[in-house]
């Protein structure tokens, strides 16, 4: 039985438990476009920019810990969702981006919208393949699918000539690879836990491929068996409950010094899932000098024990040993030594500020409105602060922020999040600057009926960048200053609920009002500028007269 590659294309796809494609439609695939015609397996979500698309794929991909697979047109449609392939390859990420492509016999003539895929992605992506025969379109999608899950998590990219589309073909379905994944041997696990033993300040630095239910459970109880204290990577707050007394805090961007040199104390990390990247080791200088360091993570080229987290981390709560009472008693002091630094740091005290609302009353608003299962969204900037700083994560509160520092992530992470979890709260924080970048996402939320909130840190500032520049080039504003519209007019212009938030003692009842709406609701709340950071203000940053 013959069919066109691009039936085939979506039999591939359903075999491999997709359910859900972001878009944005473009000639060059119209083929797969009318092959998910009457296919309910699959549901296809519309984005207004392939941006936008790209940016949702890799949040449902963060929730479901499946790849995230997104549709693009050549060209244009390809470059403007490559944000989404760098975020995916710098968060660790599963993503499988398809591109539509010229026709076969214009490849090399600089035909329209023609561009070489690998080339361009040859450096963010772990694959890119140019289907060229339509035959070879199962094993190219299991090609992908399996090498974005293998290892280190990341994106890869399938280019769809759209002539190929169109082969008369008679290729089989191809199941998944099955996963695989090493393990350590019972001697290696035997040697960790005596080392986590016979420490007195051990600390565990918990990362993002410990995101799931697995990953989670198999924290708590690693941490309990041996008493040893968790600490979360940068963006990976939600992994363990912020109030257990073996919560040492998070290793955000530009960490406190005071907390950085507590955790350099630690006399073993153990790093499970996490690639220490630069943010989580502030700067690279975390493990310092002297400490011993267990790198665990299923890749040889970033970790020498390149097993899979979750399974070492259950295998180590098990063989965890007794310990004496003097190193239980030095390991408590120890833990609640961390504990006691980030609760105290986690204290809330109200600020009233002259230029605006300071945006932890907002965020504080939210502790007793959420359950414990809700959904948090971080867009990229200093508001995010707040967030990470006052906000008890109960372990299973999901997070979702990026790693790679992109803006724009925020809105169509937030469409992504409702979809896949439609009874579930969505909250998401967004500046200004990010809002203005895909919050038109919001059309997107309308039309499939999305429901969520978005917080908008509203003080007229790229705020992250105005912090750099009081740090290193004191009272020399430049180009951080923003012209805005009434967020929450542009809101109720979509169709969404749009609210102001102008007196911090009006954050509760406005919160409560946005969380209790029928649709996807924005709170344009006047934030001060003043604060700037959870951390700091402009004053303190001005150079001494």
């Amino acid at each position: 039985m013959t069919r066109r590659a691009a039936d085939l294309l979506v039999d591939c796809l359903v075999a491999h438990g997709v359910d859900r494609v972001f878009c944005v439609p473009g000639e060059s695939y119209l083929a797969v476009l009318d092959a998910l015609v009457g296919r309910p397996e699959i549901d296809v979500v519309v984005a207004r920019h392939e941006g936008g698309a790209g940016f949702m794929g890799v949040a449902d991909a963060k929730l479901t810990m499946r790849p995230g697979v997104v549709f693009v047109s050549r060209g244009p449609g390809a470059t403007n969702a490559s944000i989404a392939v760098h975020v995916a390859q710098q968060d660790a990420v599963p993503f499988v981006l398809f591109i539509g492509q010229i026709e076969r016999k214009d490849v090399g003539r600089r035909a329209f919208q023609e561009v070489d895929y690998r080339q361009t992605f040859a450096d963010m992506a772990k694959h890119v393949e140019v289907v060229t025969d339509g035959n070879r379109v199962p094993e190219a999608i299991q090609r992908a699918f399996h090498l974005a899950q293998a290892g280190t998590p990341g994106p890869t990219v399938v280019v769809l000539p759209e002539d190929m589309l169109l082969d008369e073909v008679e290729a089989a379905v191809m199941l998944p690879k099955p996963a695989m994944s090493a393990h350590a041997s019972a001697d290696t696990v035997a040697e960790v836990a005596a080392r986590i033993a016979g420490a007195e300040r051990p600390a565990v630095i918990a990362g993002g491929l410990m995101r799931g239910a697995e990953g989670r459970a198999a924290l708590i109880e690693l941490a309990e068996a041996s008493d040893t204290p968790v600490i979360a990577a940068f963006k990976q707050q939600d992994l363990f409950p912020n109030t257990h007394r073996l919560f040492g805090g998070h290793l955000g961007y530009m960490a406190p010094e005071d907390q950085v040199r507590l955790v350099g104390e630690a006399d073993l990390v153990v790093a499970l899932g996490t690639r220490l990247g630069d943010v989580t080791s502030q700067g690279y200088r975390l493990p310092m000098a002297g400490q011993a360091l267990v790198h665990v993570y299923p890749d040889p080229l970033v970790a020498p024990l390149a097993v899979d987290p979750v399974v070492f981390a259950r295998a180590l709560a098990k063989a965890a040993p007794r310990r004496s009472n003097a190193k239980s008693d030095a390991r408590a002091r120890w833990a609640a030594r961390l504990h006691g630094r980030h609760a105290g740091q986690a204290a809330w005290t109200p600020v009233e500020a002259t230029d605006g609302v300071v945006f932890g009353h907002p965020v504080v608003a939210l502790i007793d409105r959420l359950p414990d299962d809700a959904i948090l969204i971080t867009d990229a900037g200093n508001f995010s602060g707040w967030l990470h700083r006052h906000f008890p994560f109960s372990g299973r509160h999901r997070l979702l922020g990026v790693v790679a520092g992109a803006m724009g992530f925020g809105m169509p992470a937030a469409v992504a999040a409702s979809l896949r979890f439609p009874g579930t709260p969505v909250v998401v924080l967004i500046g200004d600057g990010g809002f203005l970048m895909t919050g038109y996402e919001l059309a997107t939320a309308i039309r499939h009926r999305a429901r969520f909130v978005a917080i908008v840190s509203n003080n007229g500032s790229y705020g992250t960048i105005r912090l750099h520049q009081e740090k290193h080039y004191p009272g020399r504003v430049s180009a951080t200053d923003l012209a805005n519209p009434d967020f929450a007019a542009l809101a109720r212009s979509f169709g969404a609920t749009g609210l102001i938030l102008a007196r911090s003692a009006d954050a509760a009842d406005v919160v409560a009002q946005a969380l209790a709406a029928e649709g996807p609701a924005v709170i344009d709340v006047r934030s001060s500028l003043e604060h700037i950071s959870a951390f700091t203000t402009l004053s303190a940053l001005a150079p001494a007269k």
